[in-house]
């Protein structure tokens, strides 16, 4: 944007610099007009013009032309302007006085030739008097002077002409002056245009330096910093940040990549809550499955571990669930697993565990256990209301449940060994005629009975 208002301004500054050109080259012509009604011969003329040519260095060349274009009356040109720009000057002025009227105006913009036809130029004493000057009349033989003779200045420029023959000291004829032909220094509008734009450069680059701090500025806040704020979210997802999300934005587009990012990781969050759901609950009962027991076993001895508390691990198993399969068919036992699972939650606190481990194996993690008659009666609740489960009023199912229980710190600090001791619980209540719970306890003989 900068180049092109540079450049704009280039073209502006050397247009304007022409028609100062065309002005000037007017003034000149206005300037020979004037002086030429006041001169008596070719030397007075001679001095007028170079007076004009000191005053304007920048012209190389100038010619007068007489009224009908048909021979040059004055020519006057620089030592350093080449004779065959002089002769195309004067061959291109010749033609535009015979091809008819013309106004002031460039004849070559590439050589800068200007042509004033000074019939056009406006004399300021024409509001006044009319100037007084000699001519010398051709009929009158006798060779006296008309003096007080007095002439319209509205007429071309016009000199005194003698048609008699001249004596030694007679002055040389002048003729009416018809146009001025004039060649400004080819590179007038280069300088011009270059002394223009350095005085102007400064500001300009200031402009174009507020116009690119404005424009990176914007670029910053409009986008940079949005895209940094949605790069920063992806990151934090990466990380592991679920709930990390993109701020919505000003900008209407990134507004909304930000928003279809947002989307995205929703979406990809549910399906990723979707398989861990799937991965670490059973289809069946929808209880944990083996794999989260087990997660939430280490998390429960890793808290507690810092807590100084203690929790228990329940062991439970279906007695005679196996019948249910055989007689009622295995639709029958998962709606039996599905009623269990009821029970079991029923019996459990919020922060507490409960998992099926795989056929009719259940397992509780029971956090915060303080009190060990209030687990006994935890344990026998479980037990009736299992035995209790029917499927119907007319099927008689007659399934139990044995359990065995585990302490953590007190039986083992380390899950598998924890366990493997519920287990060895669980077992003995199966041995000792299954519908019972037994608690491990190592000093007397690692069982105790209720």
């Amino acid at each position: 944007m900068g180049s092109i208002a540079a450049l704009d301004t280039y073209r502006v500054a050397a247009n304007e610099i022409k028609l100062q050109m065309i002005l000037r080259a007017n003034i000149i012509a206005s300037a020979i007009h004037h002086g030429a009604m006041i001169a008596t011969d070719q030397a007075e003329l001679a001095h007028v013009v170079d007076q004009l040519l000191a005053n304007n260095p920048e012209i190389n060349t100038l010619i007068l032309l007489s009224m009908d274009g048909s021979k040059i009356l004055y020519e006057i040109h620089t030592d350093s302007y080449s004779q065959e720009l002089s002769s195309l000057l004067k061959q291109k002025g010749l033609e535009v006085v015979k091809s008819g009227p013309v106004k002031p105006s460039f004849i070559d913009r590439e050589h800068m030739f200007i042509l004033v036809p000074l019939d056009s130029v406006e004399n300021p004493l024409q509001s006044k008097a009319s100037v007084q000057y000699s001519i010398t009349d051709s009929s009158d033989h006798t060779g006296h002077e008309h003096a007080g003779a007095t002439l319209d200045t509205e007429r071309p420029a016009t000199i005194a002409v003698q048609h008699a023959a001249p004596a030694a000291n007679t002055p040389a004829k002048l003729e009416h002056i018809g146009a001025l032909l004039i060649a400004y220094d080819e590179n007038t509008v280069q300088k011009g245009t270059n002394a223009i734009l350095w005085r102007i450069l400064p500001t300009t680059m200031f402009g174009v330096f507020i116009m690119l701090v404005m424009c990176n500025l914007l670029l910053h806040i409009q986008v940079l910093k949005p895209i940094e704020k949605i790069r920063q979210a992806m990151l934090r997802q990466q990380s592991g940040d679920d709930n990390a999300r993109a701020e919505s934005q000003s900008s209407c587009e990134i507004d909304e990549m930000a928003d279809t990012l947002n989307h995205m990781l929703d979406a990809l969050k549910e399906r990723e809550n979707t398989i861990k759901k799937m991965a670490m609950t059973d289809p069946l009962t929808g209880l944990a499955n083996r794999v989260m027991f087990h997660s939430k076993l280490e998390q429960a001895i890793k808290s507690c571990f810092e807590s100084k508390e203690r929790f228990a691990v329940f062991f439970i198993d279906l007695d005679r669930f196996k019948l249910v399969n055989d007689q009622f068919g295995h639709s029958a036992g998962d709606l039996m697993l599905q009623e269990v699972s009821k029970v079991l939650c029923e019996q459990t606190r919020s922060y507490d565990t409960v998992a099926r481990l795989g056929g009719d194996e259940f397992a509780i993690i029971a956090i915060d256990v303080l009190d060990i008659e209030t687990i006994r009666l935890r344990l026998s609740t479980i037990i009736s209301n299992i035995a209790g489960t029917n499927l119907t009023n007319d099927l008689d199912t007659n399934i139990g449940a044995s359990i065995g229980v585990a302490f953590y710190p007190n039986d083992a600090l380390e899950p598998d060994e924890l366990v493997a001791r519920a287990d060895k619980a669980l077992y003995r209540a199966k041995n000792d005629g299954r519908g019972v719970y037994r608690i491990y306890d190592e000093q007397k003989l690692f069982l105790v009975e209720d």
